[in-house]
């Protein structure tokens, strides 16, 4: 490191706990997409995120523990947040169905390769498609129930459209150029099989 850099680590040193794991985070999201998990070390993360290594260990005390964080907030990105709209009464169904669409279209197409990493090359639990399924069941049978849905069988419908949902996800070929239309599209798809109304501006 050079010593034109040293100030900002320093002044950095009391940085607000979130702020801190935060930079943490992302020098570890950077390292696994860049040089992968088995050159993946504490010493290189605090490097990356400018801190000292022992900071590291403040918040995380094992490489494992840094991947585990990063696997809960991708899970917090498509489930979490989604979820907490399902127990609001002043939301529609069909607006919680947008939401649900569009926090997953934006963690699919701009994390789609950590996604893959964390999940699929490192393995280690399950991925969070699990409970993406289980809480657009929720969704359905919620909206169903309050008659803003036609849905006959709950469970067939919620497989097809998490198929229809990875399709336009997994081909779209640039995906910052395409978030707002594969989101608008697979929103408009999702309202047409429930028989939700299209009423988007």
């Amino acid at each position: 490191m050079s010593p034109s850099n040293e100030p900002a680590v320093n002044s950095g040193r009391f940085q607000p706990p979130d702020v801190r794991r935060r930079q943490i985070l992302t020098a570890v999201a950077d390292l696994l997409l860049e040089t992968g998990h088995d050159a993946l070390t504490i010493s290189r993360v605090a490097d990356r995120a400018g801190v000292a290594k022992g900071t590291v260990y403040l918040y995380f005390d094992s490489k494992q523990a840094l991947i585990s964080a990063l696997q809960a907030e991708v899970w917090d990105r498509m489930l979490e947040k989604p979820a907490s709209l399902l127990d609001d009464p002043t939301v529609g169904w069909a607006e919680r169905l947008d939401t649900l669409v569009a926090e997953w279209v934006h963690t699919e197409l701009r994390h789609r390769q950590l996604y893959h990493v964390l999940f699929h090359e490192l393995g280690g639990g399950a991925e969070p498609l699990g409970g993406a399924r289980d809480l657009l069941l929720r969704l359905l049978r919620g909206g169903t129930e309050a008659g803003e849905f036609t849905v006959g069988d709950p469970d067939l419908t919620v497989d097809f459209l998490l198929h229809a949902y990875v399709g336009p996800c997994h081909h779209a070929v640039d995906p910052e150029a395409s978030e707002e239309r594969v989101r608008s599209g697979v929103q408009a798809l999702f309202r047409r099989v429930v028989g939700a109304a299209d009423v988007r501006t």
